[in-house]
Formats: C-alpha cells, structure tokens, sequence
C-alpha cells in the first residue's frame, strides 16, 4: 500500500511540474510578445517626436513667406477680401430637373433632387 501511495504522489507531483512548466513557456511566450509590441510603441513614439518636429520646422511663418515670395506667381496667392466670404443662404441654389409627367416603359422616376450644371 505504501508502494502505491508514493507512485501515486509521484505521478502527481510529476503532473504538477509539467502543467507549471506549461504554464511558465506560456508566460514567457507572452512576455516576450509584450515586450516586441512595447519596443514597437516605443518606436512609433519617437517617430511622432521626429514627424512633430520636422512639422514645426516646416509650419515656421518666416519659412512659409519665403516659399509664398518664391512661387507668388506660379500660385498666384492674395490676401482674402471681405466681399469673398459669404453665408450659405447667399449661395446659388442648384436648378431640379423637371421629370416627365408620365414615367417611360412602366418604370417609376424619382425626382432625388438632382442638378444639372
């Protein structure tokens, strides 16, 4: 009896090794993928650092004059004028093209409110 009791506890503390070491190649398997997407956040990071940088370079108001004197005829850029800015109620309204009064070959129209320019 005392036999089969230490084969018995034997057989479960070798069960219990090999579901802990399941559980650990687990762990370190998704450590190791944590640790691959931190390196990954880590590089995204500082290349938005860079992106942000180079923007605040090239968004200089001093830079931006230069390159508006540089191509002003190729651009052709003015300053706004007051009688530009309008409200939507001042807009033209696009014209409805009118349907026929009897739809053509049995089929229904629908005026969907399309323009013609």
């Amino acid at each position: 009896m005392l036999k089969t009791l230490n084969i018995l506890l034997v057989t479960v503390m070798l069960g219990a090794a090999a579901y802990t070491y399941g559980i650990k190649h687990e762990a370190e398997l998704i450590e190791a993928e944590v640790a691959k997407i931190d390196r990954k956040i880590r590089l995204e990071k500082e290349t938005i650092s860079l992106l942000q940088a180079d923007w605040t370079l090239l968004d200089q108001p001093g830079r931006l004059q230069r390159l508006v004197e540089i191509y002003a005829e190729d651009l052709k850029l003015h300053p706004i004028q007051p009688d530009q800015i309008v409200e939507p109620d001042e807009l033209p309204a696009p014209r409805v093209v009118p349907l026929p009064a009897q739809p053509s070959e049995g089929r229904y129209a629908y005026n969907a409110g399309t323009s013609v320019k």
